[in-house]
């Protein structure tokens, strides 16, 4: 390493040199010299090094107070005496040879720095031993030189100055100081009678006066010295530059970088006086003083410490303390409120723990006898008041809990930094702001002094005072008349400038590190550098770079100053308007930090937090329904300073006690925009299941599916927030998109469906809407207002102001469309997922589905037309560039077609349109249709305009539900009417206001109703003028009618039938509404076969359960259409043979379609009842394959049908029987709980409806003969009593068949076990006759379908006759049922199978059937007299409703008395088990006690063996 390395690596060594301990600087010194002492560098070399370093052209050693030349001096003094030691043991050979070396190179070192003038002669003489300095031709003889340094020491030491001590007390000092005081006394005094400064010029004569007077006198030079401090000291305050000017002339300092030891040292002792003797405070001066002599270099810090109180033992001890304290005092706030009192006194009550009185008089007693100033507090306040920050950090570096312990000095510190950044302020702070502030502070000033004098005219000539506290300057005495400056006003001059943002970081954030994490203390700081970090930010363009050094300023500064603060809201402010500036990144990247860091930086962080936690708690534990208003004020001015630990605290808890959500939301009104921003990032962790770092993560979705409890609160929570304050929801949404773009976002949905909920009021309601909903949901808003109104008051919608900042959110950046992309794309992968379960799986696609209908609502309700076409691009665009499926781009471009066909004018005249082309409504979208539907074949069944047309409307544009709007009328005129009769309930219940303020609302409601009904029914008949224009160019003319339904079935009415239940409606009455229309080329009937008999597998098997519940209610909607027209023949014959209506032909061909169809051609009245029976029947098949198939799915979405289709499916009783097998068999062995539920669930349905049921002969319309006379089955003989002697006459109606069924079911045995073997006989009986039967069936087809027809009787009518006919007719009844079952199987399956299963499904499902009415008719029996059960036989059918009721409470008593059994003989075990335990412990404790027993009498033996042997020795 060349010299040059040499001083750049000592040069850069010299900022981290510290005084007293080794450093790497001192160290290369060391290494240097020892180099060139053991001849490993040459000396030239050495010397030119040691020269470079001790000269520090540029200063930078100097800078940092080192004192180079005597690191060198203390070197070579190591060396030499390291040489002495070698001379002394006189070594030979090689090392005597080094020896010399070493010598020789040392002489060389020495002479070599005398003659480069590096040392002085005084120095070597002072500081080398003799020997060397002979060697090195220093001095002439060692010996002479040893002897005169020994009378020298012996005369400084030893021998006593003859000093005359009466004539220097009282002359020699007394002429010296009253020449001190003539030498200014000739100056003039000012107006206030005070001396001016001493002119500097003057310094020669008192110099001389103080020479002469120490040589006339012969005074003391020290004690002289000692008498100018004094008068340095005391005329500090106005004339400390002469002073300071004097002692650096002085020979008392020989220069200002060594400074004078000696003038430390009396300062020293005057402190020490202080501390010992006066036992008071050391004055003011004294500290600015010294710091002043310290400043000037005239003395050296570290030779003036050792003499200040405390001392270094004490300072350890005090920092002791304070950890101590500290610590103790996080526990005791972490510990809970139970830390802060003591024990329970006799009273049984507590007191907060507080020190005895006694102890602390004692304590202020000791105080009194004692120093208790803390000199280094009060000099490094000295130094720091006139600017000396390069002592301060030294005093700092040795106690570095200084300022942590006093945080008084931290005002001293801050005073500079205002004074540092004032350059940065000036530079980037626009002119107009400063004018405005500094406005701000001359208006406060005038106030001021209009408080203080009256005015700020009456303000007078005041005496400018000087004074020692920085913080008096500026302020005024009105009553002494006196105004304070600080008495060193170049304080200044030596401080570092910011002159550039990068100075913010590298000059002026040092100055701040000093006082730690109290810029709070420094309003006027803090807003001076808010307004320097925001002018940056707003000009960050013309600063380019900035940003990080601002960012930086606000992370290790400002958070650091509101944390600490005392809840000032105006500083929050502040901080947030640039805050505002940054992106959510950079805001979000500060908030984790000084959440997750700042507060374990020291302990002073950690005891904010641990008190603020602990508020915070003391807050919630008080939260309720009745004081939310003040716990909601409390915490917010805890937001004011802590926002991120009192949100965590809060969230916490809402996670534990979800019914505190709503009461929170309403709690944080009290909050400002930089605590909801805080409140946003932490909700956003929270959502996570963030726990900390080294945590799992908790789980959000149980395995059942349910979301977890604390994120369900969390939703609520953030939804009514968003909703009641108004605040940016830019969090939620933002989240929402990233947890999207994973395929586990389903879980985090719940969030978004809270949120929706709460702010628009749209609800899932998912399968649970009611048909009245349905048919609101085509009418106006208002209709639909009133239906969807939330049943809870929290999913109201939100005010116009929050919709407002919702919808702007959603504009920014493409937010929603963004949305609907993911939300699309997270149901897309679902549907590909294969290790869920098809439950699970189904469960969370139906969940986003449901979320899909639910923003599209929201999206078509809070914008306009405008807007919406704004936000939502063309369907091309969502087609091509995002991917969407058509059925998806058409749903989201609907309520822009919507919108412009209701304000879509039609033309008239010349201009009218043309018939013959689409509407202009539609055209632009049929054009763009065959670019979005992928699939080309669906466009050469079916033509573009159909499937835009189908597509585009809703059920509000082609039926107008009157009863809805006549029902909502008749509301709001009843409200009215209750209003306005004074002797109304509602009336005498509420305030007039009230009335008054219902009666308005009702009346402008039913105005707007009244208005709407017309538009609806304008906006209908424009539709369906429309519709019959464009239905002839719906389907070409050359296509076939099966693959036209197959398509419109696949590619319309499918998938938008699983969309929601309004469109499955909508479905249905299309359907409906284009038989109506008679539109070309569409067969209806063919439609309705194909959806009543053919579309149920595909729901069963392909749907998930909301898709199959709402798909359901479109083939209801269709099946109740059917079942309408089916009662009665008129009805059939209008709806479906009506004026030119061509969609019920039997055949079907292109021409006809187009012509007028002949009534004979059309399907006649008798003809539909087949075709329904057929319907009927392939649906009980359907359903019957489903549940018997053992999958759960299927087994699900077939109850899920069955419930919609209760009030019309079954009808037929022999369908009915074969579901209610069935179900029965689900409910008695299913092992899953959910279907055993359903099974039971739809049971209850099917009982309700039972007497509903007909025959199938009675469905077809075909007459049932009459039914042979009952006789007395032979096995009967015990209930012979029971049973008429002679039937009554035939009746085709369902209560004779029903009480004729009741009393057959009466007359039955009760027994389980005879039910069971005739279950079995019968089964084995219809297999054998239904096998041997079936040529003759084959054979004979006509007569046995008549046959068929003939023997289709009921089945109540078989129990009426004996046992042995009943057995035989019920056999050939089931045979024939078999067979017409069979044979609608063969269309759909392979034959043989199907009449096997059909085989095996006769008797036993007629006898499983009643088996439960058996039981239940046979325990009624029991029950009653045989007086009672006859008369209960004929009763009619309200006798009959009370017997079920009877039976329902009979069932809840058995019920009740086997628990009650159950729990007896629980508790009889229980109570056994203990006396069976009490038992044995007691046989064991007798046990004990005679194994004691035997024990004791063993011992007695052998003490009596004992005593008899020494009794015989004894005697012996």
């Amino acid at each position: 390493m060349d010299m040059q390395d040499e001083l750049e690596l000592a040069f850069s060594l010299a900022s981290d040199y510290i005084l007293l301990k080794s450093n790497p600087f001192r160290q290369l010194i060391s290494k240097t010299t020892s180099d060139a002492y053991s001849g490993k560098r040459s000396v030239e070399g050495y010397l030119d090094f040691m020269g470079a370093i001790i000269t520090d052209e540029n200063e930078i050693l100097q800078n940092h107070n080192i004192d180079t030349r005597m690191l060198f001096i203390n070197s070579y003094k190591s060396k030499d005496a390291n040489l002495e030691a070698l001379l002394e043991l006189k070594l030979e050979g090689e090392a005597g040879e080094k020896v010399e070396t070493k010598k020789r190179n040392l002489i060389a070192m020495v002479k070599g720095a005398v003659d480069r003038s590096i040392f002085t002669v005084s120095d070597c003489k002072i500081n080398f031993s003799s020997q060397l300095l002979e060697d090195a031709g220093l001095i002439p003889s060692k010996g002479m030189f040893d002897r005169r340094l020994v009378r020298l020491n012996t005369s400084m030491l030893y021998k006593q100055n003859k000093f005359n001590l009466f004539r220097e007390d009282n002359v020699g000092y007394t002429a010296l100081v009253n020449d001190l005081i003539v030498g200014s006394i000739d100056l003039p005094y000012d107006d206030y009678g005070q001396a001016p400064p001493t002119p500097l010029d003057r310094i020669d004569t008192f110099l001389e006066t103080v020479s002469s007077h120490i040589g006339i006198f012969h005074l003391d030079p020290n004690r002289v010295l000692d008498v100018l401090l004094d008068f340095f000291i005391k005329e500090l305050l106005r004339n400390f530059t002469f002073w300071i000017a004097l002692f650096k002339r002085s020979k008392w300092v020989e220069s200002t970088e060594r400074g004078s030891p000696i003038m430390a040292h009396l300062l020293g002792y005057k402190f020490e006086y202080y501390q010992k003797y006066e036992m008071k405070n050391s004055p003011p001066e004294l500290y600015y003083g010294c710091a002043l002599l310290i400043k000037c270099g005239l003395v050296r810090l570290y030779d003036l410490l050792p003499y200040l109180h405390p001392f270094g033992t004490y300072m350890e001890a005090a920092k002791k303390d304070y950890m101590e304290h500290m610590n103790k005092e996080i526990k005791t706030n972490t510990g809970g409120l139970l830390a802060q009192f003591g024990a329970l006194g006799e009273d049984g009550s507590t007191e907060r723990l507080e020190k005895p009185k006694a102890k602390e008089e004692e304590e202020e007693e000791a105080k009194k006898d004692k120093y208790t100033v803390n000199d280094v507090v009060e000099l490094t306040k000295a130094l720091l008041a006139i600017g000396d920050i390069h002592h301060a950090e030294l005093i700092f570096a040795k106690y570095d809990k200084l300022v942590d312990m006093y945080p008084e000095i931290s005002h001293y510190i801050y005073r500079l930094g205002d004074e540092v950044l004032q350059g940065a302020y000036e530079l980037y702070v626009p002119d107009d702001i400063k004018k405005r502030y500094t406005l701000f502070a001359q208006r406060a000033e005038e106030s001021r002094l209009k408080s203080e004098l009256g005015g700020s005219d009456k303000v007078t000539t005041m005496e400018r005072v000087l004074v020692t506290n920085y913080m008096k300057e500026g302020t005024h005495d009105a009553i002494k008349n006196q105004c304070f400056s600080f008495f060193f006003e170049d304080w200044k001059e030596d401080l570092p400038k910011c002159n550039s943002y990068q100075d913010l970081m590298n000059v002026f954030a040092p100055v701040m590190r000093l006082a730690g994490y109290k810029m709070y203390l420094a309003p006027n700081l803090t807003q001076k550098l808010m307004l320097i970090v925001r002018s940056l930010l707003d000009r960050e363009s013309e600063f380019p770079g900035s940003k990080p050094y601002c960012i930086a300023i606000v992370r290790e500064f400002l958070l650091p100053a509101v944390s600490f603060s005392s809840s000032n809201p105006g500083t929050m402010a502040m901080l947030w308007d640039l805050l505002e500036i940054l992106s959510f990144q950079e805001r979000c990247s500060l908030y984790g930090e000084w959440g997750n860091d700042f507060y374990k930086r020291s302990i002073e962080c950690k005891l904010l937090k641990a008190r603020t936690e602990r508020a915070a708690k003391s807050v919630m534990q008080r939260v309720s329904k009745n004081d939310v208003r003040q716990c909601g004020r409390d915490l917010g001015k805890l937001t004011n300073s802590n926002p991120m630990i009192i949100f965590n605290v809060m969230l916490d808890q809402i996670q534990s006690f979800d019914n505190m959500a709503p009461f929170m939301a309403d709690a944080c009104r009290y909050m400002g925009d930089f605590a909801y921003d805080v409140l946003g990032y932490l909700m956003t962790e929270k959502w996570t299941g963030f726990q900390g770092i080294g945590r799992m993560k908790k789980i959000k979705m149980k395995e059942d599916g349910i979301n977890a409890t604390w994120l369900r609160a969390l939703s609520v929570f953030s939804g009514m927030l968003y909703k009641k304050q108004g605040i940016d929801p830019t969090p939620l949404l933002r989240y929402m998109i990233f947890r999207l773009h994973n395929d586990d976002g389903v879980e985090d949905l719940i969030l978004f469906n809270e949120f929706v909920t709460k702010l628009c009021g749209i609800e899932i309601i998912g399968s649970a809407m009611t048909d009245d909903q349905i048919m609101a949901a085509s009418c106006s808003d208002t209709v639909k207002a009133e239906a969807f109104q939330p049943v809870s008051a929290d999913n109201r919608r939100a005010s116009k102001r929050v919709i407002n900042r919702l919808k702007e959110t959603l504009q920014a950046n493409k937010t929603a469309l963004e949305l609907i992309v993911l939300l699309y794309r997270l149901k897309e992968s679902l549907s590909r997922q294969n290790d869920l379960s098809t439950h699970a799986l189904g469960s969370k696609i139906d969940y986003v589905h449901q979320t899909i209908i639910q923003f599209v609502e929201l999206l078509a309700t809070i914008f306009d037309a405008d807007e919406y076409a704004t936000l939502i691009p063309d369907a091309l665009t969502l087609s091509n560039d995002y991917k969407l499926p058509s059925s998806l781009v058409l749903q989201l471009v609907r309520p822009k077609t919507r919108q412009t066909l209701r304000s879509y004018q039609e033309p008239t005249g010349e201009n009218s349109n043309n018939p013959d082309e689409p509407h202009p409504v539609f055209k632009p979208l049929i054009d763009q249709v065959p670019q979005i539907v992928t699939d080309e074949n669906i466009l050469n069944t079916i033509t573009a305009e159909f499937y835009a047309i189908f597509w585009q409307l809703s059920l509000y544009d082609i039926y107008v539900p009157e009863a809805s709007y006549q029902a909502a009328i008749k509301k709001h005129q009843d409200v009215i009417a209750a209003c306005r009769d004074t002797r109304s309930t509602f009336y005498l219940n509420n305030r007039p206001s009230v009335v008054n303020k219902t009666e308005r609302q009702a009346q402008a409601s039913l105005d707007t109703l009244q208005e709407d009904l017309p538009r609806h029914r304008a906006h209908v008949e424009k539709v369906m003028k429309l519709l019959q224009a464009s239905q002839p160019r719906w389907f070409p003319t050359t296509v076939d009618r099966l693959p036209l339904i197959s398509n419109i079935i696949q590619h319309c009415l499918l998938p938008r039938s699983i969309v929601s239940e309004t469109d499955a409606v909508f479905c249905a009455e299309f359907v409906l509404l284009m038989h109506r229309l008679c539109v070309r080329n569409f067969s209806s009937l063919t439609m309705l076969d194909k959806v009543l008999s053919e579309n149920l597998p595909t729901a069963l098997i392909a749907f998930t359960e909301y898709e199959t519940t709402i798909h359901a209610r479109f083939i209801y909607r269709i099946f109740a259409k059917m079942s309408e027209w089916h009662q009665q023949e008129q009805v059939y014959l209008t709806g479906a043979h009506g004026e030119g209506l061509i969609g019920f032909q039997k055949k079907w061909n292109v021409q006809s379609s187009s012509q007028e169809v002949a009534k004979e051609d059309l399907l006649s009245f008798q003809e539909f009842k087949r075709v329904t029976h057929k319907w009927h029947l392939k649906t009980s098949l359907a359903i019957e394959q489903a549940l018997l198939s053992g999958e759960p799915h299927m087994i699900r979405n077939a109850f899920l049908i069955l419930k919609q289709f209760i009030p019309h499916f079954p009808v037929i009783r022999e369908h009915g029987q074969v579901l209610t097998k069935a179900t029965n068999e689900l409910a008695n062995r299913e092992r899953m709980d959910h279907l055993k539920v359903l099974a039971r669930s739809y049971l209850g349905l099917l009982e309700k409806v039972k007497i509903r049921w007909k025959t199938k002969n009675k469905f077809l319309g075909i007459d049932e003969p009459e039914p042979e006379p009952p006789q007395r089955p032979e096995r009967s003989s015990n209930s012979g009593a029971n049973t008429p002697a002679k039937s009554s006459s035939p009746r085709r109606d369902d209560r004779h068949e029903s009480s004729s069924e009741r009393k057959r079911t009466r007359e039955e045995p009760s027994s389980s076990q005879r039910s069971s073997d005739n279950n079995n006989n019968g089964g084995s009986k219809r297999v054998r006759h239904d096998d041997e039967d079936r040529p003759k069936r084959e054979s004979s087809g006509s007569r046995h379908r008549s046959s068929q027809e003939v023997s289709s009787q009921p089945l109540a009518r078989e129990g009426s006759q004996r046992e042995a006919s009943s057995r035989d007719t019920s056999a050939r009844e089931a045979g024939r049922d078999s067979a017409e079952r069979s044979s609608a199987r063969e269309s759909a399956r392979d034959s043989q199978r199907e009449s096997g299963r059909s085989s095996a499904r006769d008797s036993p499902r007629v006898r499983d059937h009643v088996r439960e009415a058996v039981r239940e008719a046979a325990r009624d029996t029991s029950r009653l007299t045989p007086k009672e059960s006859s008369s209960r036989g004929g009763s009619n059918n309200n006798s009959q409703s009370r017997k079920r009721e009877r039976t329902d409470e009979d069932r809840d008593r058995d019920r009740t008395d086997k628990r009650h059994r159950e729990e007896r003989n629980t508790r009889e075990e229980r109570r056994e088990r203990g006396e069976r335990s009490e038992r044995n412990e007691r046989e064991r404790e007798r046990e004990r006690d005679r194994g004691r027993d035997r024990d004791r009498e063993h011992d007695r033996d052998r003490e009596r063996q004992r005593g008899r042997h020494s009794h015989s020795h004894r005697r012996r």
